[in-house]
């Protein structure tokens, strides 16, 4: 009897420390949730820089040359998001596509020309180089997007299922158009246009 006690309490405490471990790792990412998020981040800032470049042709060129990988990485996205937060990680998920976004478009507007050098670079890298893979360009690109996570350790691995209100993975491609621009009525100056992707994501 004293032994079934023991072992009972001693499985109750293995339960509380995996259940602790859960709740510790909860905000954390995993490496191919990082990956997922550098991906979109990157993404994001190569979308915005087909519109601020004029360089709609290489993003739209981007988008097709890696699109099983990019549709694999916005699937992992969106269930890292879940896995966050199950009733709110469709809205994340969507609030940080549009936070990269507008920060990318930030970067334009405070240096437009070495925000454009850096994206041909990237162009260049991606597409001109070779045959590479997704994974293989992203590794040579900055890491940033997931600065807010930490690494998840020791953190079980649980199979989710899809949300019912699950997005479907899709790649925009982005129609051959010039950007908007602003002209500042005070001197006459024509201003790369600040965008604001709050009303749609990519």
């Amino acid at each position: 009897m004293r032994k079934g006690l023991k072992s009972a309490v001693l499985a109750a405490a293995m339960c509380a420390v995996t259940t602790n471990a859960w709740a510790a790792g909860a905000q954390c990412a995993r490496p191919q949730e990082l990956q997922a998020i550098k991906t979109a981040a990157v993404q994001q800032e190569l979308m915005v820089a087909a519109l601020s470049c004029d360089a709609v042709p290489r993003y739209n060129q981007f988008v097709t040359a890696f699109q099983s990988d990019l549709q694999a990485s916005d699937r992992a996205l969106q269930a890292f998001f879940r896995r966050l937060n199950a009733r709110t990680g469709t809205a994340d998920y969507h609030a940080f596509k549009t936070r990269m976004a507008n920060a990318s478009s930030r970067k334009s507007i405070a240096h437009i020309t070495n925000f454009c050098d850096g994206a041909n670079a990237m162009f260049v890298t991606a597409l001109d180089s070779g045959p590479v893979t997704l994974a293989a360009f992203l590794s040579g690109q900055p890491s940033f997007g997931g600065d807010d996570y930490s690494v998840c350790e020791n953190m079980p691995i649980m199979a989710r299922e899809p949300a019912p209100d699950a997005v479907p993975p899709t790649v925009a491609m982005i129609p051959r158009m010039k950007p908007v621009m602003i002209v500042e009525p005070a001197r006459g100056l024509v201003l790369r246009t600040s965008l604001d992707f709050s009303a749609e994501t990519f």
